[in-house]
């Protein structure tokens, strides 16, 4: 009986010979244990030894057992669904793609997502229907590439329905279709997906999404200068808890925060908005580095980098923080959105110097804002004149009540 462990190692050795002669035995005799101890070990694995055991696996394959990579399709990893569609393709007859097609028919949801994978490389229209309806699936894998086969085909179709989508009152509806924009991999429909954004109530999953379409810096200085800031403004919000922290990388959120630091030097059209940003990141970037529990388990690139960020943010004077908190309370003259954006700051950095203008508002129609506002006054020790009876009076929504009940206390 084979040493999987052993074999294990030497498949991800620097030893080359070792590395091959693993490889061959696990394609050669179809070793799918061996292949899900490797699954199981390759989050822990740098991805250059990934891509060591991938160009492997690749080297050993030929006419003679190409076919039995299909064996493997019972244990689905990301690490390698391209690699094993990359090799099918090149030897893909008529035969094989019936028989993947099979599979993306009536085969496990693992197998289902390693053949849709398959037909992004060879994007055979007779798999059109059953793509369609795996785009959004509830496994995200198997709608990922579903999505982005059907992106290799242009089918339009399923684009459509993905655009209808994006209008949903159901979030998670609406976040599966933004996934589907950034598999299908064009033709991305930046203004309908930030108006999904601005009405999501679980704004920080879209907006970790928006990156993997555009780049924030090339947003920051086109026609959706201000919808990207309010995107950076939920990653931010998100970020070491919904959002991993090791994306900052592909948000290249130090590029753009040394970019808007020199933005908000003096006053401009966004300030206030910017201002926001700067402070949330602030806030968030020194959290991160006194809390360890946030990047104990970080790679050492991104615990570098998030100390990068958080030393860039402290380097500015105390000038400059003053001049971001008053563009922060000037937000309060904005929309309701920007308004409800820069309360968590303004109670963070207790901004006293905003009570005025917090008490102005209270007679707001919009009652979440209300809510928001008296929770801010609470932070900041202001709620001593206000009337909580009389605003009670005016709230309908009962959950809202009960929240502003609990203030009075």
């Amino acid at each position: 009986m084979a040493n999987l462990d052993l074999l294990l190692k030497d498949l991800t050795n620097k030893d080359e010979k070792k590395a091959i002669e693993a490889a061959r035995y696990m394609i050669d005799n179809s070793d799918v244990e061996l292949y899900k101890l490797l699954v199981e070990k390759s989050d822990f694995l740098f991805e250059f030894i990934r891509n060591n055991v991938c160009k492997r696996i690749e080297k050993v394959v030929s006419m003679d057992n190409f076919a039995n990579i299909l064996n493997f399709w019972s244990v689905y990893s990301p690490y390698y669904d391209d690699l094993f569609a990359s090799i099918l393709s090149k030897h893909a007859t008529q035969d094989l793609t019936d028989e993947i097609f099979e599979l993306l028919e009536k085969g496990t949801v693992e197998q289902k997502a390693y053949a849709a994978k398959y037909f992004s490389y060879i994007p055979d229209t007779i798999a059109l229907e059953p793509l369609s309806k795996y785009a959004f699936s509830d496994d995200e894998s198997l709608a990922y590439n579903a999505a982005e086969a059907l992106g290799q085909m242009q089918d339009d179709i399923s684009f459509d329905i993905a655009l209808s989508n994006l209008s949903s009152d159901d979030d998670f509806e609406v976040l599966k279709a933004v996934k589907f924009f950034v598999a299908y991999g064009k033709n991305y429909p930046l203004k309908d997906i930030f108006d999904a954004l601005e009405k999501s109530k679980m704004p920080e999953n879209i907006a970790g999404q928006i990156p993997y379409m555009e780049s924030l810096l090339v947003l920051l200085h086109n026609e959706h200068r201000q919808q990207a800031l309010l995107t950076i403004s939920s990653i931010l919000n998100g970020l070491g808890e919904i959002l991993p922290l090791s994306d900052i990388f592909q948000f290249e959120l130090y590029e753009i925060l040394e970019n808007l630091i020199k933005t908000n030097s003096g006053e401009n059209k966004n300030s206030g908005l910017i201002a926001s940003v700067l402070l949330a990141a602030l806030s968030r970037f020194t959290m991160f580095c006194e809390n360890q529990e946030y990047i104990f388990d970080e790679d050492k690139d991104t615990k570098q980098e998030v100390l990068a960020i958080k030393d860039l943010l402290q380097s500015q004077n105390e000038e400059f923080w003053n001049m971001q908190k008053h563009f922060v309370i000037s937000e309060l003259n904005q929309d309701d959105n920007r308004k409800m954006l820069v309360l968590p700051i303004i109670a963070e950095f207790s901004l006293v110097e905003a009570i005025p203008d917090l008490k102005k508002l209270i007679n707001s129609e919009n009652e979440a804002l209300v809510c928001e506002l008296l929770t801010t006054l609470k932070t900041l020790n202001a709620l001593n004149d206000i009337d909580i009876n009389a605003v009670l009076e005016r709230i309908k929504n009962p959950n809202i009540k009960a929240v502003i009940e609990n203030l009075k206390t």
